[in-house]
């Protein structure tokens, strides 16, 4: 068929579109062979939406802190998920849309310089990022001695 077409044209511009035109229409042909749908109707796998993401810091957020307890709790459900902190101190969670609050198990002894608040994830947030920072808890010691005063009845009194 194509060695006709191109007999009956004679100049070479109208060789060009004539060859164009019988390579469209072998084109058009081998795209009607059957073969895979271009819509699949089975459901494919379900997807997370969103991470949330973050660190686990020492005092001054300086050294990573590895094996931690972390969990992500959907506000609005209840629904948690646990996980430990990687060696850099690191941890990712999967989420679906949601107000995520992001808790930090403590041992004795510490208190929290830093952690996030409630996280909004929604369909086009890509990451949400939470960082912890760790330190020690403080018992505050008056420096000097306690001022005393005087009862009235002449003793001292703390």
């Amino acid at each position: 068929m194509l060695p006709m077409v191109f007999n009956r044209c004679h100049s070479s511009w109208v060789r060009l579109v004539c060859f164009v035109a019988g390579f469209a229409v072998l084109l058009s042909i081998a795209a009607c062979r059957r073969g895979a749908p271009v819509f699949d109707p089975t459901p494919g796998p379900t997807q997370a939406d969103g991470t949330i993401s973050g660190t686990v810091r020492g005092p001054e957020g300086t050294s990573a802190i590895e094996g931690r307890e972390v969990a992500v709790v959907n506000v609005d459900t209840g629904a948690r998920e646990q996980m430990k902190t990687n060696t850099a101190g690191g941890f990712t969670f999967k989420v679906k849309p949601g107000k995520y609050r992001v808790e930090l198990a403590l041992l004795s002894g510490e208190v929290l310089v830093k952690q996030p608040g409630v996280i909004n994830v929604n369909r086009s947030d890509v990451d949400a990022h939470a960082d912890f920072v760790v330190g020690a808890s403080r018992v505050s010691r008056p420096r000097f001695p306690a001022p005393r005063s005087q009862d009235g009845l002449g003793a001292p009194s703390a």
